[in-house]
């Protein structure tokens, strides 16, 4: 059987995640990796949306996911797993990679980033 996946790279979001208060006020710049995995025979013969997954959704899924503050990005990762396998039973796996850019940190750092695969 053909293995298939679908990717969506660097989806910038700000949000209010974090531990500190100045994280949940002020915000900060997020970015959204996800891969999901599933069979996809039927889109690749049909060229029909319905055979497949909807990256679009997927993206308005992080959305709305990232739109709940937390306090940790590994609780972020969780929601937003559960929400696409909700939408999406036909996901085998996948990986979802939430990075807080320029984390408020007393060190020079571009990010951090958890990263649930399954």
């Amino acid at each position: 059987m053909m293995q298939s996946s679908i990717s969506i790279k660097g989806l910038r979001i700000y949000a209010y995640h974090g531990v500190f208060p100045q994280e949940t006020r002020v915000g900060n710049d997020f970015a959204v990796d996800a891969v999901l995995r599933f069979p996809c025979p039927g889109a690749i013969d049909s060229d029909r949306l319905d055979d497949t997954i909807s990256y679009a959704d997927v993206i308005e899924i992080i959305k709305a996911e990232m739109a709940v503050p937390s306090q940790l990005i590994e609780h972020v990762a969780g929601r937003i797993q559960r929400a696409v396998a909700g939408r999406y039973p036909q996901i085998t796996g996948g990986e979802i990679t939430v990075t807080k850019i320029r984390p408020p940190l007393t060190a020079e750092l571009d990010s951090v980033s958890f990263t649930l695969a399954w």
